[in-house]
């Protein structure tokens, strides 16, 4: 078992505790697709998250599975993206974004070497049939946003210590706000440009 791959350690040493996916990542505060997808070995942890996943369940990460993709995983020698977000307690729609990656995933061809591309996990049911809970979407930092493209808005609110993070249909933008749509239940969402702190363009989007 000690040379078994991360992915496989993680799903065992998960069991042996008697936890569900859902409990572990209530435990390491992420969404239950980041467990799966670290459980499936198309992902992996940060170091900070390895550390806590150690803590959790008795499991070591190693560096090296990260630089050499231990035991011919997934991941292998291609580029990776940062996995940034967490959930919002409480919350099926806002993710909390404080710059500080949670997680790896492969990066698609359009993304390999764009400085600044990220991914997030998708959240709640708002842009469904779009998006779904579990997805992954890739973050384009630089590509200008036109109307009809999805994208990833990040805001500051009153009430949480980080940006928000929405997904979202981008509509256009004025002098005052940007227009946005969410698609389930359908209603336009209005981001004020003085809370704005970023936007990225959405160009791909993978299942678990």
């Amino acid at each position: 078992m000690a040379d078994a791959p991360f992915a496989e350690r993680l799903r065992q040493g998960r069991r042996r505790k008697k936890l569900t996916q859902e409990a572990v990542a209530t435990s390491l505060a992420v969404s239950q697709s980041a467990v799966a997808q670290w459980e499936s070995g198309r992902s992996l942890p940060s170091p900070d998250m390895a550390a806590k996943i150690e803590k959790l369940l008795g499991v070591l990460y190693r560096p090296k599975e990260r630089e050499q993709g231990y035991g011919r995983g997934p991941l292998g020698k291609r580029a990776r993206l940062p996995v940034v977000g967490l959930p919002a307690p409480g919350d099926e729609d806002r993710i909390l974004v404080d710059e500080h990656p949670h997680g790896e995933v492969v990066a698609p061809p359009q993304l390999e070497g764009v400085a600044g591309a990220r991914a997030v996990y998708v959240r709640g049911r708002s842009m469904e049939p779009r998006y779904y809970p579990g997805e992954v979407v890739y973050l384009h930092p630089a590509r200008q946003a036109n109307p009809g493209d999805f994208v990833f808005v990040t805001v500051r609110e009153p009430g949480f210590p980080t940006p928000v993070g929405y997904i979202r249909q981008y509509l256009g933008r004025d002098l005052v706000h940007i227009h946005t749509l969410a698609l389930n239940p359908k209603r336009e969402h209005l981001v004020a440009v003085a809370d704005l702190v970023g936007t990225a363009t959405i160009v791909g989007s993978g299942l678990l």
